[in-house]
């Protein structure tokens, strides 16, 4: 019974954000901006993130707070964090940070072990620092440029440089290699808890929908903003704490 309810509620859910995504309002000048020449499509793959989710991840994540006790939701984002270790130790010894790279490969140890799985941060009390680094922060500081910026179905914000590091932090996560074989399914498991978490995260910058007169420029400016600032000092911002550092008004003197 429960999988028949299902079903046509995702059907309708897709049908939905494919809908709004062809209503999408884009600009006459959509284009012309030197670091989103790809605007158009964006601005539609934009749209259908959006009523993706507002039709799903949204509503379960404000379940997944309501019903969640803190303490078990902060376990989830120590043990989600802590999976990225090893791609953090990679890409901080590919940008040549020999001691940020053993701190990653040290915090990943302690955590696993010590933390149960990563569901403790005993590393960070014991005075090993985090320090996130992805494939597309590698190239930056290798010299690549941003690129233009992109879309991404489901993913996100993102640039032709930026996209790389999805691949290569698949890669470089434990689950891949841990569960690769017939135990895939947990591994697909555990990146919808991290999805769920990251979105649960989001859910404080719910007021800057209201506040924004264009939201996708607003995302699109925070979001490369966070990413050049974590490329010239090696020190990740994420897009949402960029976010967090603007007010209503930075976004309704968006263009």
């Amino acid at each position: 019974m429960k999988k028949q309810i299902l079903k046509p509620a995702a059907g309708a859910a897709l049908c939905a954000a494919l809908f709004l995504a062809g209503c999408a309002q884009v600009p006459p000048n959509a284009g012309e901006n030197p670091v989103d020449p790809y605007e158009a499509f964006n601005r539609n793959v934009y749209a259908f993130n959006d009523a993706l989710d507002r039709a799903v991840a949204k509503p379960v994540a404000e379940a997944y707070v309501a019903w969640t006790p803190g303490f078990v939701q902060t376990g989830v984002s120590n043990a989600m964090d802590n999976l990225g270790e090893p791609t953090n130790t990679v890409n901080n010894l590919l940008q040549g940070k020999a001691d940020k790279g053993i701190s990653t490969f040290f915090r990943f140890l302690v955590n696993s072990t010590f933390g149960i799985a990563g569901l403790f941060d005993v590393a960070s009390e014991i005075g090993l620092e985090k320090a996130p680094e992805d494939f597309g922060q590698t190239l930056g500081v290798w010299g690549v440029g941003e690129g233009s910026y992109l879309v991404l179905p489901v993913l996100g914000p993102s640039s032709t440089r930026d996209w790389t590091r999805y691949p290569a932090g698949w890669a470089t996560s434990p689950t891949t290699w841990a569960l690769w074989d017939e135990d895939w399914y947990w591994s697909a498991g555990l990146w919808v808890v991290d999805g769920l978490d990251t979105r649960a995260r989001l859910l404080e910058l719910e007021k800057f929908r209201e506040s924004t007169v264009d939201e996708y420029a607003a995302v699109r400016d925070a979001y490369l903003a966070a990413r050049r600032r974590a490329v010239a000092d090696g020190e990740a911002m994420d897009a949402e704490e960029e976010l967090e550092t603007l007010t209503p008004l930075d976004f309704s003197d968006e263009e």
